[in-house]
């Protein structure tokens, strides 16, 4: 099976902003036209988007598809696992990051319990850093899930705590695709669109 990698840059795409279009999208995913014309066609047959001009998004039916798709993701991409106790040290290694699951959701709204760590950084970070992350920890188990991932992961990533974050809607999606944390995922998802970032 070919990884949707690339079909979640449009999830993410749609979710963070307006007044797109198939050639919006195309240009902001860099994508090819005929594969997000396909993916929306789909996405339209499934009631989660809808308009020919202009593509109207049922944030609700997206943000629970795009964890299902993420949970596809995530059976597929195996990560660096690791047992740290101090997550903060991996940024002393690691730069160009960002986290999710329910250690951001814990930063954000305290919820869960704050494991595992998801962390994204990129291939070529994965490649250059990955025996001094090994020196951290024994590899193989842990809370501390590292996964070298497509760079459109860190759109609209931002800080809190001293941590970068991804988006919003992305950890949402993250947390949906865990399921013991989806209900958590939607209720935030909820509250970012009530504050007005979102249509």
């Amino acid at each position: 099976m070919k990884i949707p990698i690339k079909k979640e840059r449009i999830f993410r795409i749609l979710s963070l902003e307006n007044n797109l279009n198939i050639s919006k999208i195309s240009k902001a995913t860099r994508l090819a036209k005929s594969y997000v014309s396909k993916t929306i066609n789909k996405m339209k047959s499934d009631g989660i988007v809808w308009g020919t001009e202009k593509i109207y998004v049922d944030s609700i039916k997206l943000i629970r598809e795009w964890g299902n798709l993420k949970r596809e993701i995530f059976q597929y991409i195996k990560p660096l696992m690791l047992d740290i106790l101090i997550p903060e040290r991996l940024k002393t290694i690691i730069k160009d990051y960002a986290i999710s699951g329910p250690f951001a959701e814990m930063l954000i709204q305290g919820e869960s319990s704050g494991r595992p760590v998801i962390m994204y950084i990129t291939d070529e970070e994965m490649r250059n850093k990955k025996n001094q992350i090994s020196k951290l920890s024994n590899v193989g188990k842990g809370q501390i899930h590292i996964y070298a991932y497509d760079e459109d992961i860190f759109r609209d990533k931002w800080e809190i705590k001293g941590w970068k974050v991804v988006s919003i809607p992305q950890l949402c999606a993250d947390l949906i695709a865990q399921g013991t944390y989806a209900d958590l995922g939607i209720k935030l998802f909820k509250r970012w669109l009530d504050a007005g970032r979102r249509i």
